[in-house]
């Protein structure tokens, strides 16, 4: 069976770039989704999580829009994904009662997926959205 990867840190992250890209002015919801090649109503849920950990700014409204809270250059990959991640390694839930496997593998595998998941969070600290934002080449002029 397939399984397919979480794919919200690197949405936010591409939002987050999007606005660093435009600054110093505001952008909207719709021009942000035009990156991303997704609805508007997705790009404002995820906004709502960045909002709620002071990533981003959101004025409502008509004469709205959305833009970074801080410099680009302070906002980590790790903030991003304490804003809108899940833990990386999660323990499947349910199984048989009865199997010896499925009753001990939770405790031997939750101290190595929280190790992993400590490990990827650090590797993330050191990664910011103005670092990724000014390898995107500029826009051609038109």
């Amino acid at each position: 069976m397939f399984m397919s990867a979480n794919s919200r840190v690197a949405t936010a992250v591409q939002i987050l770039c999007v606005l660093a890209y435009v600054e110093p002015g505001a952008t909207t919801s719709e021009a942000v989704a035009r990156s991303l090649d997704t609805n508007p109503v997705v790009v404002r849920r995820m906004l709502k999580d960045l909002a709620r950990e002071k990533l981003v700014e959101v004025r409502p409204g008509r004469d709205g829009g959305v833009r970074l809270a801080r410099s680009a250059d302070e906002i980590t990959l790790a903030d991003v994904h304490r804003a809108v991640g899940d833990d990386l390694f999660a323990l499947r839930g349910g199984g048989n009662a009865r199997c010896p496997v499925n009753r001990t593998l939770p405790g031997l595998l939750g101290p190595i997926f929280a190790a992993a998941d400590t490990a990827v969070v650090h590797t993330l600290a050191h990664s910011t959205i103005g670092g990724l934002a000014r390898q995107v080449p500029p826009r051609a002029a038109s």
